[in-house]
């Protein structure tokens, strides 16, 4: 997430479809890591916005709390790994509501891989991104 100029937090979001989904071990995950989803927005792509672009350009894919969902099939549950500073109802429930996962399916991890670099103090001034 990153904080708009009217102070909301914008999900900055890649995934996709349950049947595009790369086996990783007992579960199912988007294929790209955050890096490659990062170099993939900063590139002049017509598929990419304008305003993303820049924003990506103006900073480092580790300066941003991200996360990943994987999809548990054995036990048939959505699992969310984020960077801890994400992991508060308001942020857990507009990745619920953007990914469709059913809340009572989806189980929410902190992951220090995903943990941004970003200061305290910085992170009152802009969220971070999940991919």
């Amino acid at each position: 997430m990153e904080q708009t100029t009217e102070g909301e937090a914008r999900l900055l979001a890649a995934g996709c479809p349950m049947d595009q989904a790369e086996p990783y071990g007992d579960c199912l995950t988007y294929g790209p890591g955050h890096y490659e989803t990062w170099a993939r927005w900063r590139r002049r792509d017509r598929t990419v916005d304008h305003a993303l672009r820049a924003l990506v350009r103006s900073y480092e894919y580790e300066d941003w709390p991200r996360g990943r969902i994987v999809f548990d099939w054995p036990r048939d549950l959505f699992i969310l790994y984020a960077d801890r500073k994400l992991l508060t109802p308001a942020p857990i429930a507009r990745i619920e509501t953007h990914f469709h996962l059913p809340a009572e399916r989806t189980e929410v991890k902190s992951d220090f891989h995903c943990q941004s670099t970003e200061t305290p103090n910085v992170l009152a001034v802009r969220r971070g991104g999940l991919v």
